[in-house]
């Protein structure tokens, strides 16, 4: 019994990770395999000021439940981002050179190609008032989410022929407004994590392919808190906890299945945000977010019979911190324009790059806006550009017994467009907590 509700679960938790992330894939933009983009209110300012609320949406919430607090009676609004990403890696000379000398000159060195994929990301969030102190919340994400798929032969096809990596995350929230300056609000996170990876078992451009896959579902915790210290002022803190996976799946190659267990742990965050309002038209926000993103070390990938390590994932990150600035101009009270700027420290550096994510430290460049039908209709649009700065390095151990390394330099930007559309019904438009001058 308790195996078939856990596969009933999966399977629901699956069709709707389907029905959210239907054909998505991309590169990931939040750090490692973090996806960020959860907010089109958010995309236009470089998500700057998102754990502090306001803005008259409430997909704070990824960043901090006590968003939740900000609605008057039910607002409910959908997400839809597309990020249209460019990956590139280029294989050195000496690569080339020693896959040739190995091989007899008939082993595959051709580049990566673009190894980035187009996406449709979609995130929801929903939330009722059902006191003059409680506010109910959902919120529907992905969190995490990866797709590179290279050339099926090329020089680095001992390390990945292709990844993919899906989430979808359903947090219900509580939240309190404790006095008319603070508000507090805590929730649970399920989450469904699946994952598929591919890599060539050998150098020849006909080598066969191993394959790893993997799911399950995990369960964490989130919480957070805003105050309004000053009349236009708003601090909020939010926290998404660690959540622990054990996957199970197969590892498929051409001598046989394995099923196979594998612990994963993926990070825990902490967001704090700022809005400041310099008149009534103007608002200026800041943020700062740290994912923990060292727990991700080596998985070990274990037979599920004897416990046998079967293959490892060495990813050995550091850290992840994101700074972001922006401002909001309400042109009108129909009108209002955003932009922002942000800069990504990457838990993947130097020392831990590898051709599956050849990620770097990088810069986001944003402006979108939000228009008014009417009190109770909105709409939002927002646009990134993100961008790594020069050319970054790869330099990875090859699997033994091939006795060189794997060296390359890559190149990455991405486009990312985002719309929403959110309504509150029954209700006047719901207080902005933060925008008061």
């Amino acid at each position: 019994m308790v195996a078939t509700s856990i596969r009933r679960r999966r399977l629901v938790l699956a069709g709707a990770a389907t029905a959210l992330l239907a054909g998505a894939s991309s590169t990931a933009f939040a750090g490692a395999f973090g996806l960020r983009e959860q907010s089109t209110t958010g995309q236009g300012m470089s998500f700057a000021g998102m754990a502090a609320g306001g803005g008259d949406s409430i997909s704070g919430m990824f960043w901090n439940p006590a968003v939740v607090n900000q609605v008057a009676t039910f607002q409910s609004e959908q997400h839809v981002t597309g990020v249209f990403p460019s990956s590139k890696i280029d294989v050195s000379d000496a690569t080339k050179r020693n896959i040739g000398a190995v091989t007899g000159g008939t082993g595959a060195t051709g580049d990566s190609g673009d190894i980035g994929q187009g996406a449709l990301l979609a995130a929801g969030y929903n939330a009722y008032r059902i006191s003059d102190k409680v506010a109910l919340g959902l919120a529907v994400t992905a969190p995490f989410g990866l797709v590179t798929d290279p050339h099926q032969s090329w020089g680095g096809q001992v390390l990945a022929r292709s990844s993919k990596v899906m989430s979808v995350n359903v947090s219900p929230t509580l939240g309190v407004s404790v006095t008319d300056w603070l508000s507090i609000a805590g929730g649970v996170q399920i989450q469904y994590f699946d994952i598929r990876l591919r890599r060539a078992t050998g150098l020849l451009p006909t080598s066969p392919s191993a394959t790893l896959t993997g799911d399950d579902v995990g369960f964490g915790f989130t919480a957070g808190f805003t105050v309004t210290p000053a009349e236009g002022t708003s601090v909020g803190v939010g926290f998404r906890s660690a959540i622990k996976h054990k996957l199970e799946g197969k590892l498929k190659t051409p001598l046989g299945d394995s099923k196979i267990d594998a612990d994963v742990t993926l990070p825990e965050t902490v967001s704090v945000g700022v809005r400041q309002a310099i008149t009534p038209e103007l608002t200026i926000l800041g943020g700062v977010e740290w994912t923990n993103w060292s727990r991700l070390s080596t998985i070990h990938v274990k037979a599920r019979n004897g416990g046998a390590t079967l293959t490892s994932l060495p990813f050995e990150y550091e850290d992840g911190w994101f700074f972001s600035a922006g401002a909001e101009y309400a042109f009108s009270p129909e009108f209002t324009g955003r932009a922002g700027v942000g800069y990504e420290l990457s838990p993947i550096t130097n020392k831990n790059r590898d051709v599956r994510l050849p990620d770097a430290d990088r810069w986001w460049l944003s402006a979108g806006g939000t228009y008014n039908y009417s009190d109770r209709l909105s709409f939002d649009l927002g646009y990134s550009y993100v961008f790594v700065p020069g050319r970054s390095k790869i330099n990875v151990d090859l699997p033994a017994p091939l006795p060189f390394d794997f060296e390359a330099t890559s190149k990455s930007n991405v486009h990312i467009v985002s719309a929403s559309v959110r309504y509150k019904f029954g209700a006047e438009p719901a207080p902005v907590l933060v925008t008061k001058y």
